[in-house]
C-alpha cells in the first residue's frame, strides 16, 4: 500500500494495526514489486456527494475496499491490477469511504533518482528521472529521492 509523504502524519510500524481509507492506483508507473496483479473484486456503484454522480467502490472478501477514482467498466465482479493507496482525507469528498484493514508486516519507500539544483535561498530544486524503484527503509542512495511510503499488509488477519 502506498503511504503519502505528509508531514505530521502518524508514523506506520511493522505490526501496526491498522483501518485505512483506501483509494486504488494504476500499476502505470509503480515498481512491479508493489503491484498486485489480477485482484478478484466486485464493484459497486454508490451514490456520491453530488447529485446524480457516482462513485465506484471494489470489495475483495471484507479485507479490501478501495475507491476507484477512473473506473469506466460495468458493476460487478471483475479483477483490477495495482495498489492500494492510503487516503487520509478521502472522507472529505467522498460519501462512502471504502476502508481496508491489515497488519502492517513490512515497510519500504518507493524511490526515484533526483538531480538536485541549489536556489538562490539555500533550498534546491529536484527533477526526478528514470523509473520507480522499491527501496527498503534505511537504504535510499544519496542520488535518489522517496516519492511514497510503502507498507505490505497481510490483510487476511
Amino acid at each position: 500500500m502506498l503511504v503519502d509523504l505528509e508531514p505530521g502524519c502518524e508514523r506506520l510500524h511493522v505490526g501496526d494495526r491498522i483501518d485505512s481509507t483506501t483509494t486504488w492506483c494504476r500499476p502505470q508507473m509503480l515498481p512491479a514489486e508493489v503491484v498486485s496483479w489480477d485482484v478478484p473484486v466486485r464493484v459497486e456503484r454508490v451514490a456520491a456527494n453530488r447529485t446524480g454522480e457516482y462513485d465506484w467502490i471494489a470489495r475483495n472478501h471484507g479485507h479490501i475496499c478501495a475507491l476507484l477514482s477512473d473506473w469506466k467498466e460495468s458493476p460487478g465482479p471483475t479483477a483490477i491490477s495495482g495498489c492500494l493507496m492510503y487516503d487520509r482525507y478521502l472522507h472529505l469528498f467522498h460519501r462512502t469511504v471504502p476502508t481496508t484493514h491489515g497488519r502492517i508486516v513490512r515497510r519500504a519507500f518507493v524511490t526515484r533518482q533526483a538531480h538536485r539544483t541549489p536556489t538562490p535561498h539555500g533550498g534546491y530544486s529536484v527533477t526526478l528521472s528514470g523509473p520507480p524503484t522499491l527501496t527498503e527503509c534505511g537504504a535510499v542512495p544519496s542520488d535518489s529521492t522517496v516519492t511514497w511510503n510503502c507498507v505490505e499488509l497481510d490483510t487476511d488477519q
